[in-house]
């Protein structure tokens, strides 16, 4: 009796668990597993302690509270003061382990950055820049260096160039980065930030490096690199009212900027000798060559038609030439005792792309219009063409209107430039409030390359006073300045107008269509109205562009007459 009761509890248990089990089934959600985890790792003991002092081992262990990844130690995990060979650095369970492979500099304090080294193993945070110190004597080095690493081009920051600091009481302090490692090293992260510690207190020169070859000096043409042109002493780290800080303190060495650049090489070389289209041949030099003599010992048909081209730099020189007049051609390119080249090039031009037809080719056109169609007043109309113009056959049918009346050509056009890209409309004077339109049949203007234009048709009128703006601006350049170069540009930085003054001037920007712009000024050192690279054998640094402080918004019928000078 007792063994068959038992049963039946056992069996009415059974068949309760099972109806549990089932409704059970019936409302099972799937678990949430709680929120994405975002915490970076940190390190739960370090061995020895960081920031200690009088190290004298060869093995570093830091454990963190949850396993981590190691990326890219090499490139990621930076010493300072740079070691002869890298440290080993690898990973055990949840310990890094860093050993040393020589013996370490007495006395010093060594700091090893991260970087972007350690991640968790699951979420992949960021254990971002952490860094561990220490010192091989009974104290730390406590100051600092710190600043910003920007393009010298355009002020964007430069990320992951090394700054490198040597001590000014070294020989040969020009040329150290060129054959010896720095004393101190940090890396600029992607704000072009940057902080040396760990440092004495000393004085140092403060060199940066786009390192092509990693090995620390600046020992190839294509690397990019920054200096200050001054001994930059260290300075403490905290507020400058601490009582501990020395009485060196510099504030302004905290908030160092670094220009980079890419040195040029000096050399005049002929870097492009091209049939780059048909019928226009391109040379190309490192540098400007005005002096530059290119010329054929061949004699030329008529219908070659040679016209040659100056760049406004006078690097770059152009000859347009009637196709098919000749298959091909020597060319002898001489400048100075540098060059003195000769070429033989085939005239028949063979684009590997898709052929297009010569009937399909036609000049491109565009005008002087400005605002809304707008012609300057006391201006007169031109037309801009892509190639010089050899011959205009004008048309009874071309017409000129001025409002409702009609003109029926021929109309009358003028060589505008030297070289023939422009021509312009002859008219009498031009009035306001009069639009004006010309109407030109295709095949009308003929370019030297055997091209010819579309048919042209032309709105335009006089600009008003109340269809413009204007920008006035008081320019006080520094003394003993060459020159400053003051330009107007959109908001996105493209040069619209450009004004040279040589001292005080207040400039004007006129005839300005509604919208934004900036101005900016480039203090040109060596006077030749463009920006120059720096060169550190030389010791001269970039040119340097100084951004006025406002974006100026220009309305129609408005002047902006900036009363305040602006002192550069």
């Amino acid at each position: 009796m007792k063994a068959s009761k038992r049963k039946s509890g056992f069996i009415i248990a059974s068949v309760l668990t099972a109806v549990m089990l089932v409704q059970g089934c019936a409302n099972m959600v799937t678990p949430t597993g709680g929120p994405k985890d975002t915490t970076p790792p940190k390190v739960s003991l370090a061995n020895p302690e960081n920031h200690c002092t009088n190290f004298n081992g060869r093995k570093i262990e830091l454990s963190f509270d949850e396993y981590v990844t190691l990326e890219n130690a090499n490139q990621n995990v930076l010493v300072s003061p740079p070691l002869a060979s890298k440290p080993d650095i690898k990973l055990k369970d949840k310990t890094l382990v860093i050993k040393f492979k020589e013996s370490l500099e007495i006395n010093t304090t060594y700091t090893i950055n991260f970087g972007k080294a350690i991640k968790d193993l699951h979420e992949g945070n960021e254990f971002k820049d952490y860094t561990y110190t220490f010192s091989t004597g009974e104290t730390i080095d406590t100051l600092s260096i710190a600043g910003t690493l920007l393009s010298a081009t355009d002020k964007k920051p430069v990320e992951d160039a090394f700054v490198g600091l040597y001590r000014a009481d070294r020989d040969s302090l020009e040329t150290l980065p060129t054959s010896t490692i720095p004393n101190y090293i940090s890396k600029t992260d992607k704000d072009g930030k940057f902080r040396v510690g760990g440092l004495p207190d000393s004085k140092f020169l403060v060199f940066a490096l786009k390192d092509v070859n990693s090995n620390l000096y600046f020992d190839l043409p294509n690397e990019e690199v920054a200096f200050i042109d001054t001994i930059v002493s260290a300075s403490y780290p905290q507020k400058s009212n601490d009582s501990l800080a020395p009485r060196h303190f510099n504030q302004k060495s905290l908030n160092l900027n670094l220009f980079m650049f890419s040195e040029v090489d000096s050399t005049q070389m002929l870097l492009e000798k091209k049939l780059v289209e048909e019928g226009l041949l391109r040379f190309v030099f490192r540098h400007p060559a005005k002096n530059a003599v290119i010329s054929t010992p061949e004699t030329l048909p008529d219908t070659f038609n040679l016209v040659t081209v100056n760049s406004r730099e006078n690097d770059t020189i152009l000859w347009y030439f009637t196709p098919n007049a000749k298959d091909s051609l020597w060319v002898q390119v001489k400048y100075d005792t540098l060059i003195n080249d000769s070429t033989h090039y085939s005239l028949k031009f063979k684009d590997s792309k898709k052929q297009q037809k010569k009937e399909a080719a036609k000049l491109t056109v565009k005008n002087n219009l400005i605002i809304n169609g707008g012609l300057l007043p006391d201006s007169s109309l031109l037309l801009k063409f892509s190639e010089p113009i050899v011959n205009i056959t004008m048309p009874d049918s071309a017409l000129f209107m001025a409002d409702t009346i009609s003109t029926y050509g021929p109309l009358k056009f003028e060589k505008a430039d030297v070289y023939g890209f422009q021509y312009r409309l002859v008219t009498e004077t031009l009035q306001q409030d009069v639009k004006y339109s010309i109407q030109i049949p295709d095949s009308t203007f003929w370019g030297i390359r055997g091209r010819t234009n579309a048919e042209i048709k032309t709105d335009f009128h006089v600009l008003k006073e109340d269809e413009y703006g204007n920008i006035f601006i008081t320019i006080v350049p520094p003394k003993d300045l060459k020159q400053v170069v003051v330009q107007l540009t959109d908001d996105k930085g493209k040069v619209l107008k450009e004004e040279k003054i040589i001292e005080q001037e207040k400039v004007e920007f006129r005839h300005l269509a509604p919208a934004k712009y900036k101005i900016r000024a480039l203090l040109d050192k060596d006077g030749n109205g463009k920006w120059s690279t720096g060169n550190y054998h030389r010791h001269f640094l970039p040119e340097t562009y100084i951004d006025y402080k406002d974006e100026l918004e220009v309305k129609a019928g408005w002047d902006i007459d900036l009363e305040e000078e602006w002192k550069l």
